[in-house]
């Protein structure tokens, strides 16, 4: 089987080249950046390209039976850094778009998207279901959304297509904000929590989202489906026991400093409006709030099951990060450096 893979030099992109290879596929992957590591490109044939561009796209995928279609601009990624919540839209709509189009007119058997659980916005209800109400925070989860619904006319048109919403993946080569985290932990600075972590917020490890796509792609029943990935609801811990447990396998001196909900939302809010936060709305309007996907769906049709619990995925990552994360740790931020600041004043 020939399979494309957009995105492929991300973190999703790693983990699925991984198992597409071990099990034999030929791979065309396509990137706006080469991957880091030039094994991930042992075999397979590399486009550099932007999704945008769709005579790219479309040349891409002749001759492939399955585009998997990962890659998405996100501002907490350092490439996407300097882009505009209207660029950020722009460039995952079209991506899509170029890639559905690009699939239809190369008589592509399967297109699997991996969309996000972003487009749920803060949870009304827990677990979320797929039909849960959708209300996006910001330009991502608006792009996903909309995404979604291209899927959506295209399968009315014959194409198959199958979405995934996944909770925020970790594993090797991770960037964004639980880099930030995982710098903390490893450098036994105070780690900061937005009120008093009593929430619990699911995840995923990318490996179990790559198993997630690769079932997607063989079941017939996939089509037109919208599917929940996340770890076992079961496993989820408050995130307070969550951090705990990071800090104390990493046997580390860290401690954890809560500040208040509404103060540091507020704060969030004013810096994000004027260019400066370290974080994005999706994180500071989520942090506080319980979030956990119902993944029953993906159970039952795909047969899916994730193999990590939400600790075992988030120190997986985290040791991954400590041996070789060097090129992944993140820049100290202004406001970060005022955060340590007061707190190291105030004995943490």
């Amino acid at each position: 089987m020939r399979a494309l893979v957009t995105g492929s030099s991300g973190l999703l992109g790693h983990c699925l080249t991984t198992l597409l290879r071990a099990r034999g596929d030929a791979l065309r992957l396509l990137d706006l950046l080469p991957p880091d590591d030039a094994d991930d490109c042992r075999g397979a044939e590399f486009v550099q390209a932007d999704m945008r561009d769709a005579a790219r796209l479309e040349e891409a995928a002749r001759g492939v039976e399955v585009i998997y279609h990962l890659a998405a601009a996100q501002r907490m990624k350092p490439q996407f850094a300097g882009l505009s919540e209207a660029q950020i839209y722009d460039m995952n709509l079209r991506g899509v778009a170029n890639a559905l189009d690009a699939a239809e007119r190369g008589g592509v058997r399967k297109v699997v998207f991996v969309s996000s659980s972003g487009v749920y916005g803060v949870p009304r209800s827990v677990p979320c279901a797929e039909d849960h109400p959708t209300q996006p925070l910001g330009a991502y989860g608006r792009s996903k959304l909309e995404a979604e619904d291209l899927c959506r006319r295209a399968v009315a048109q014959g194409l198959d297509v199958a979405v995934l919403r996944p909770m925020s993946l970790f594993g090797p080569r991770m960037t964004g904000i639980f880099v930030m985290l995982f710098e903390w932990v490893r450098t036994g600075g105070p780690v900061y929590m937005l009120g008093w972590g009593t929430n619990r917020v699911q995840m995923v490890s990318a490996w179990d989202v790559a198993e997630a796509c690769l079932l997607a792609a063989q079941v017939p029943e996939s089509r037109g489906g919208i599917f929940n990935v996340g770890a076992d609801p079961a496993s989820v811990p408050t995130v307070y026991e969550q951090v705990s447990a990071l800090i104390d396998h990493a046997a580390s001196r860290s401690r954890i400093v809560r500040l208040p909900a509404a103060l540091l939302r507020n704060a969030a809010r004013a810096l994000h409006f004027v260019g400066w936060s370290p974080i994005v709305p999706e994180h500071y309007l989520l942090a506080d709030s319980t979030f956990i996907l119902d993944i029953s769906r993906a159970r039952a049709v795909l047969g899916w099951e994730p193999q990590r619990s939400n600790v075992q995925l988030m120190i997986e990552a985290y040791d991954w990060y400590v041996e070789h994360g060097e090129r992944y740790r993140p820049q100290a931020h202004p406001a970060l450096r005022v955060l340590n600041g007061i707190a190291s004043l105030a004995g943490y």
